[in-house]
């Protein structure tokens, strides 16, 4: 019985030890070297090595404890925390969704339906349709008095049809809606034909605004389009690479449009652009990112000196298609010549 009771109490002792045994993996870098092995003169040292050498390190610090890598970029993250952002360049204005053509398809039409509105025409693989015109039932007036109440000052009138434009966004997993009001008598079974130029701006805001606080309603998730899974076709921002063997972004966009999403992306990165030219098209980038301001070389130049140097370069160039391309050119020669791709690949996470 008292071997039985010793053995309990050894084992229990035992197991509450477990409990204080701390973590020594690092406890290495703080011992200090050892003497030298002395080998007489008349023995050979030749089979005389260390089993398991250390290397020689400058940090005489402690190594933490834990550490947690960082995140990758989520190149599909919105830019800012509202549900829909309505943008406008050089007279077009879009509202872009973050979610894709084929969940927004379902919605829109939804959307119309709640407002006593049908499809008279539309094509759903392209994006494109047409409602019917708006009379004087009870669901149209109540439109008519939202967008009234939105834009404030112009009147709405009977008789008006609307026209939507639904394609793929710039960034993955995004989608940008357009639409034009439609004069009596200006309907047309085409639906593919779009007016280039906005009908009534101010209108046309004031639906794309009601549209995208309808679209992107809590209450309206689960829903989906296969039909509209189509939509938009390619992605409007490849990587691709030319006969030579450089790397170069292709935007389908307009100049403009390009120009600003670049910005954009730089932004987001957190790289740390020098200086831009838009008259020549260039953005002029000093670093990657801001810890590489005191890492890459020093010059004795403060980090302010050092965020105003021209080390890289973006160039936007239209091709014979009229798609923007980007390409990086390395300015600082003593710079390493891959971060030049290394450029094009943030820029290209953070706006495709």
């Amino acid at each position: 019985m008292g071997f039985a009771r010793f053995f309990v109490a050894v084992l229990s002792f035992t197991l509450t030890a477990c409990g204080f045994i701390q973590d020594r993996s690092t406890d290495y870098v703080e011992e200090e070297q050892g003497k030298p092995l002395h080998i007489p003169e008349h023995l050979s040292d030749s089979k005389v090595h260390a089993r398991y050498p250390i290397p020689e390190i400058s940090n005489k610090k402690a190594l933490p404890k834990t550490y947690k890598l960082p995140e990758p970029p989520d190149a599909t993250a919105a830019l800012n925390n509202d549900p829909y952002v309505i943008e406008s360049v050089e007279g077009q204005t879009w509202l872009r969704l973050y979610t894709s053509p084929g969940k927004v398809w379902p919605l829109l039409d939804l959307f119309w339906s709640e407002h006593g509105l049908s499809a008279q025409y539309e094509n759903i693989s392209k994006g494109y349709m047409q409602t019917d015109a708006l009379t004087g039932i009870v669901e149209h007036q109540s439109l008519i008095k939202k967008l009234e109440s939105t834009q404030q000052h112009s009147s709405v009138t009977a008789g008006l049809s609307f026209k939507a434009k639904l394609t793929q966004g710039v960034r993955r997993n995004t989608a940008e809606l357009q639409v034009r009001a439609i004069a009596r008598g200006h309907e047309s079974k085409d639906v593919e034909t779009w007016p280039s130029e906005p009908v009534d701006q101010a209108l046309e805001t004031a639906l794309l605004k009601l549209i995208g606080e309808f679209v992107s309603s809590d209450e309206l998730e689960n829903r989906y389009s296969l039909l509209a899974n189509d939509i938009g076709g390619e992605s409007r921002v490849r990587l691709l690479k030319d006969i030579a063997g450089e790397g170069y972004l292709e935007l389908r966009l307009s100049f403009q449009r390009a120009w600003n999403e670049i910005g954009k992306a730089l932004k987001s990165a957190g790289v740390v652009v020098a200086d831009y030219d838009r008259s020549q098209r260039v953005y002029f980038v000093s670093y990657l990112n801001e810890e590489e301001l005191h890492s890459w070389y020093d010059l004795g130049l403060t980090d302010e000196e050092k965020s105003k140097e021209h080390n890289l370069s973006l160039l936007l160039e239209a091709d014979e298609k009229g798609n923007i391309q980007v390409r990086v050119k390395l300015l600082n020669p003593e710079l390493d010549p891959e971060k030049r791709s290394e450029l094009l690949n943030i820029v290209f996470e953070h706006i495709s």
